[in-house]
């Protein structure tokens, strides 16, 4: 059996995104943008029939190739090393890290949730190829409840989802919730010490190419990540995040960042980022104090500059 799917992005991100506005169905009217009928319409819309799996090997293989273009990343939101855990992926989309999950670490059980009843078929579908199982959820964005019982996950995987959530309070009471005491949290977001928010978004497209120049850096920002119409997308600096997250019960630690080939694509173009006079200091400053490690990927204070910023959390001790 042939499984087809593409995941539509400005650039192709780890995993599918979910965000909690104002739709709760799949379905959009064809008047509007998806945008403007809720984040599961968005997300269904934007996942049309290009990329094709046969196989399982196939399927690895895109699995394999999606990580390679952002260096960095799988080493700080691994796969592997869950075994005999119960698992949730949220906001799974079409299945990568679902997959990733199913075949390299065996866990006791793998539970998979999305907004979108479109991207949980698709993975679901996905995964089968790979003779593995997994229990596929959809839950409502405007409440975000998951219909699991109290302290019964040991692992919650979440990558490329908080950013997009417009009740992120609601999502983390519900992870603290249902997390084992003794669980933890994997989760990738947005990091605005990033090139994609310093060169892309303030140079290359709003004074570059003049795009976007009514808006502000960050309000720019989201439109350049996963479509114009992206209905919400956030950036943070790590102790902007890691606060948002223990005000709830949590603790956690900034991992790291990776960063994406589209970013090493434009760092060439920095120089003439730093002589543009029309560049705020805030931009300019960020990309002249960029260092260099021995593979040539950029750093801000040590940590690689790029738009994945990686966290673990655990429930507080107090």
């Amino acid at each position: 059996m042939n499984y087809i799917y593409k995941v539509y992005s400005h650039f192709m991100r780890p995993t599918r995104t979910m965000n909690n506005t104002s739709s709760s169905t799949d379905s959009k009217n064809d008047s509007a943008p998806a945008s403007d009928n809720g984040s599961a319409a968005y997300w269904t819309e934007h996942m049309v029939a290009r990329s094709a799996f046969n196989t399982a090997e196939d399927s690895l293989a895109h699995f394999h190739w999606r990580n390679a273009q952002y260096p960095g990343y799988i080493d700080l939101m691994p796969v592997s090393n869950q075994d005999e855990k119960i698992v949730l992926d949220y906001g799974c989309g079409p299945g990568n890290d679902v997959v990733g999950l199913a075949n390299y670490s065996n866990t006791s059980k793998i539970i998979a949730i999305d907004v979108s009843r479109t991207a949980l078929s698709v993975a679901q579908q996905r995964l089968a190829l790979h003779n593995k199982t997994a229990e596929f959820i959809h839950i409502d964005e405007n409440t975000n409840a998951i219909p699991l019982p109290d302290e019964s996950i040991d692992y919650i995987h979440t990558s490329g989802v908080l950013h997009h959530c417009k009740n992120l309070d609601a999502v983390l009471m519900e992870f603290h919730r249902i997390l084992k005491h003794d669980g933890t949290i994997s989760v990738m977001v947005y990091n605005s010490q990033s090139l994609w928010l310093h060169l892309y978004t303030a140079w290359i497209c709003q004074l570059d190419q003049g795009k976007y120049q009514d808006l502000s850096v960050k309000e720019a920002f989201r439109r350049t990540t996963d479509g114009e119409e992206c209905p919400i997308s956030h950036c943070y600096t790590p102790s902007e995040f890691i606060s948002l997250v223990n005000k709830h019960g949590f603790e956690g630690s900034f991992k790291g960042a990776s960063i994406s080939i589209d970013e090493m694509r434009w760092l060439g173009r920095r120089f003439d980022a730093i002589a543009d006079r029309r560049l705020p200091a805030e931009h300019r400053n960020f990309l002249s104090a960029l260092t260099f490690d021995e593979h040539g990927i950029p750093r801000y204070e040590g940590v690689v500059a790029g738009i994945n910023a990686c966290y673990s959390f655990k429930k507080s001790s107090l």
